[in-house]
């Protein structure tokens, strides 16, 4: 079987724990739901404005929106089991 994960995303190791083999095969893009993320702050005249990067304002609202983002491609294989 072959899977995709985000980069960042523990479920490759989890499944070697397993005693699954996981072995990576490439890299690919896809589009997700929430690939883009926004910070927004709250301006003295109470209109929302992007954060900035040095900005000490707390953060009011984060909006999310659908972007491509880098996935890595995992072969994912049973190990073989001697019943007898």
């Amino acid at each position: 079987m072959q899977f995709q994960a985000l980069p960042t995303s523990p479920i490759p190791d989890r499944l070697r724990v397993l005693g699954l083999f996981v072995e990576k095969i490439g890299e690919s893009q896809r589009i997700l739901p929430h690939a883009v993320r926004q910070r927004f702050e709250t301006s003295s005249s109470g209109a929302l404005v992007p954060a900035t990067e040095n900005s000490t304002r707390p953060t009011s609202t984060v909006v999310t929106h659908a972007g491509i983002a880098n996935v890595e491609q995992f072969d994912l294989r049973m190990p073989w089991i001697s019943l007898g």
